[in-house]
């Protein structure tokens, strides 16, 4: 497995205190999908989704592995077939190179 999605519909359930332990030793990167929230709200166990601060960045994905925050925007911020997946394809091709090395490396 070289990384694990999760969808919008999830993140509220995902962002439960049991959960944050496992993304924080987590082997493979977590990415979710179209967080309003910052990914504090996934690795801190005292913060829900719900009371987590809105996220500033404009990220339509973002992920955590080892200690380290990434994330991918919509080209304009403009959410349509053709940006949704130039996001996805950065994060497919930064997700390669952390298989390769073990790190996120962000250009």
């Amino acid at each position: 497995m070289d990384a694990v999605f999760i969808d919008q519909k999830h993140l509220p359930e995902a962002a439960e205190a049991k959960y944050a332990q496992v993304y924080l030793d987590s082997p493979v990167p977590f990415v979710f999908i179209d967080s309003e929230k910052v990914y504090l709200a996934f690795i801190d166990e005292e913060l829900s989704y719900e009371d987590a601060h809105r996220s500033q960045s404009g990220d339509y994905l973002i992920g955590y592995f080892n200690d380290q925050y990434f994330g991918a925007d919509l080209y304009a911020h403009q959410k349509n077939k053709q940006t949704i997946q130039d996001c996805y394809s950065r994060i497919f091709s930064l997700l390669e190179g952390t298989k390769n090395t073990g790190k996120i490396t962000l250009e």
